[in-house]
């Protein structure tokens, strides 16, 4: 919304959402290799490995149309917990949203960074091209048209003001 409105520049956003994108990347492998060698959740490994397989390996529209879905809610709750006055209505705006999009089985690709490389680190049979093409590219698209499009965009369509751009 704020390059929308003129108040950000689109190459500040492009630049804004690389380091951002990069940042959760690299954190994210990094949790996934701490909690491998951690040996965390030895006991129920078997939800991680099917989760990793079935993440990596859904048609691409699907894996775009989900990532649409789950940035809408994830986006939502954001915006609805900025606009909470205190700390309890702020956590209920983000956990129902949140859940939401858990429930469905939706698609962040923030979360995807995380639970498909600690698969793979524990054996599951997914390839670092199915990583990427299968999951981190459609669902990454979709989170940008969920979050820029469907909640930025009317947002600004609704509210915002035309701005020289």
């Amino acid at each position: 919304a704020a390059a929308l409105e003129g108040k950000a520049t689109w190459k500040n956003l492009a630049k804004n959402w690389g380091v951002s994108f990069m940042g959760n990347l690299v954190g994210s492998l990094l949790i996934a290799f701490l909690a491998t060698h951690a040996g965390t959740l030895k006991a129920t490994m078997a939800g991680p490995l099917s989760v990793a397989v079935a993440k990596s390996s859904q048609p691409f529209m699907q894996a775009f149309y989900r990532g649409i879905l789950c940035n809408w809610l994830v986006c939502m709750a954001v915006w609805c917990a900025n606009n909470a006055s205190d700390i309890g209505s702020k956590a209920l705006a983000i956990f129902l949203p949140i859940s939401g999009f858990v429930a469905l089985g939706l698609e962040h690709s923030v979360a995807n960074m995380f639970i498909i490389p600690f698969g793979m680190l524990n054996g599951a049979d997914v390839t670092v091209r199915a990583f990427l093409l299968g999951s981190i590219l459609p669902v990454t698209l979709g989170n940008i048209v969920g979050g820029a499009v469907c909640v930025a965009g009317l947002y600004y369509c609704a509210l915002g003001t035309k701005a020289q751009v």
